[in-house]
């Protein structure tokens, strides 16, 4: 497995260069380029594809929350977006939204015509967000750069790399260096919190439960996850021994599979205001869920309420905020 990378490794060479989201530090394709302020720029995507534009966009489409929130870190609203009302239910609460972009459509059903008319220079999103047979008609409206989303075999220089690929179609370089640094401190102080109140190596997982009546499959986020990698580097550990799926780290369990994590697991499950709450309404009375060690000590806690678990260098930091908050609250 690729080493992890911090959020600022690659500051350490200097200025950020951006590079092309790979995912992975084996063999980088590494050749974003910016010739100038104002001038030509070149990124290669996720798909492998070169895009090319004559000069950093300013009016750019996003078709997926991670890249919706990058471009608002580094300060440029998108003239249209996918889903907006998701977005500022499951990732405004960490960064929210400066202006108002359109609404293009749902993240892998977006409106063509919608985005035509906005007239953008740019579309980005994941390798998901076009459907297939409309990619002639997207690249025909402007060029399009498309990313996977993530890779757990570098999570977290994953989201970088990502990041500065954006940066670099933007011409937001500098502020990507700063969102950058801002993010490593923030976790790099959130690691010495933790370390205060003695709670280093500390197993935690983060889970995301759904239910079709009362059977319960709960969404584990494994030691491959971006989530998992930040509390890593504050110091916790990984209560989850699957390493899931390859991009994201994911793996699912019944209620039953929970009896393997460890006695002194931190479970914390994801929060939406927007969403029945799994826990209080169906988990509570499963007798399965009450046996477990760590729901009967009190170390269950909703977490991580507007802030995305896939999303860019500013959920990253938030994740590390709201992770301090839950378990020094005990």
């Amino acid at each position: 497995m690729t080493t992890r990378r911090t959020l600022t490794a690659l500051l350490a060479v200097g200025a950020v260069t951006a590079l092309a989201a790979c995912g992975t530090t084996d063999e980088p394709a590494t050749d974003a380029t910016t010739t100038a302020a104002g001038g030509p720029v070149q990124i290669t995507d996720d798909r492998g594809e070169t895009v090319e534009l004559d000069a950093p966009a300013t009016r750019v489409v996003s078709l997926e929350w991670m890249q919706t929130e990058m471009l608002t870190s580094l300060g440029v609203t998108p003239v249209g977006a996918a889903d907006v009302a998701g977005y500022t239910s499951w990732v405004g609460t960490a960064v929210p939204l400066a202006g108002e972009p359109e609404d293009v459509g749902t993240r892998g059903e977006p409106s063509v015509e919608a985005i035509a008319a906005l007239e953008p220079d740019l579309i980005v999103g994941v390798t998901s967000s076009v459907p297939e047979g409309a990619m002639e008609q997207m690249e025909r409206i402007a060029p399009v750069a498309l990313f996977d989303g993530a890779d757990g075999a570098d999570p977290l220089g994953y989201v970088e790399d990502t990041f500065t690929s954006i940066a670099t179609l933007v011409g937001a370089e500098d502020a990507a260096e700063e969102v950058l640094a801002e993010t490593q401190q923030r976790i790099d102080d959130n690691a010495a919190a933790i370390a205060e109140a003695g709670l280093e190596g500390t197993p935690v997982v983060f889970a995301s439960p759904y239910a079709e009546g009362a059977n319960v499959t709960v969404r584990m986020h494994g030691p491959n996850s971006a989530f998992q990698a930040v509390a890593d580097e504050m110091g916790l550990t990984a209560a989850v021994t699957d390493p899931g799926d390859e991009a994201y780290g994911l793996s699912y369990v019944d209620v039953e599979g929970l009896t393997a994590l460890p006695a002194d697991t931190r479970f914390l499950y994801w929060g939406n205001d927007d969403e029945d709450d799994v826990v209080e309404t169906v988990l509570a009375a499963n007798p399965v869920w009450q046996s477990l060690p760590f729901v009967q000590e009190g170390h269950v806690h909703r977490a991580g309420v507007g802030i995305w678990a896939y999303g860019g260098p500013e959920s990253l930091a938030g994740w590390s905020d709201d992770l301090v908050a839950q378990l020094t609250a005990e």
